[in-house]
């Protein structure tokens, strides 16, 4: 009888042992195959950064080619008619009315020399490079209103002349420029405040309309937005920096970027 006892408990011993055995493997399993998705995820996501990366790089590079090609090649032959033209102007009458043309032609050669200068330092902000981000945005703003006639009011809190990283500077400058375009275009407004905060204060930055306002999660649902939400979230994100909207209609927007938290 006794040997009977024994055996049902030892059975029933060694069942509970392998019940363990199996449910511990089991999880064991599953805590595995849980970490190599979540491996798999960084892996996506770190591929995905680079790959943003080298899209936002090889944009830049293309702006550089571009604006180089304006500088030295266009810039340099409406250098060359103007002078023509003010030399042909001194073989020319002035009671003459051809000379009245050529005043035109001269002015419109003028023109067309300021927009390729602009059209090159927005392409390539060679101020960002020289002197930072502080000084690139109060020279885009300062032309934003020649060209617009709106109130924009710009104002830094710390040290204007701290340099951050040059990508850093880069992506920053690009996604104010976006910002400031899209209040200035699309927002309706009269007046746009845009804040630098740099070092020895907490980086921050912003930009803020007294204009209709607008929802975030309606525009990300437009097959087109317009407003480049997804090329400003891009280029802050290869920086590790976020952007938050607060928005309300008829209440205008601000829009803050500040670095990304970490857990």
């Amino acid at each position: 009888m006794e040997q009977v006892w024994f055996t049902i408990v030892a059975g029933t011993a060694i069942m509970v042992a392998m019940g363990l055995f199996v449910t511990l493997f089991a999880v064991y399993y599953q805590r595995k195959q849980m970490g190599q998705k979540l491996k798999i995820k960084e892996m996506e996501a770190e591929f995905q950064g680079k790959l943003l990366d080298v899209s936002m790089a090889a944009t830049e590079a293309e702006r550089r080619r571009i604006a180089q090609d304006l500088h030295d090649d266009v810039g340099a032959l409406l250098s060359v008619t103007k002078l023509n033209f003010n030399a042909l102007n001194q073989y020319i009458n002035e009671a003459n009315s051809a000379s009245q043309i050529v005043k035109q032609i001269r002015e419109a050669l003028d023109e067309a020399m300021g927009q390729v200068r602009r059209i090159s330092r927005e392409l390539v902000p060679t101020t960002l490079e020289r002197f930072g981000l502080s000084a690139a945005l109060q020279e885009f703003i300062a032309r934003s209103k020649q060209a617009n006639g709106l109130s924009v009011k710009y104002q830094y809190l710390g040290n204007e002349n701290f340099r951050l990283p040059p990508k850093s500077e880069l992506m920053l400058y690009r996604a104010a420029q976006e910002l400031i375009t899209n209040a200035i275009r699309h927002s309706e407004g009269t007046n746009v405040h845009v804040q630098l905060s740099l070092p020895p204060q907490p980086f921050s930055m912003f930009v803020e309309d007294d204009g209709v306002g607008f929802d975030p999660l309606e525009v990300r649902q437009r097959h087109q937005s317009g407003l480049g939400l997804d090329n400003i979230e891009g280029r802050l994100a290869i920086i590790d920096h976020q952007i938050e909207y607060y928005s309300y209609p008829k209440r205008g927007c601000r829009a803050v970027i500040l670095p990304k938290k970490t857990a």
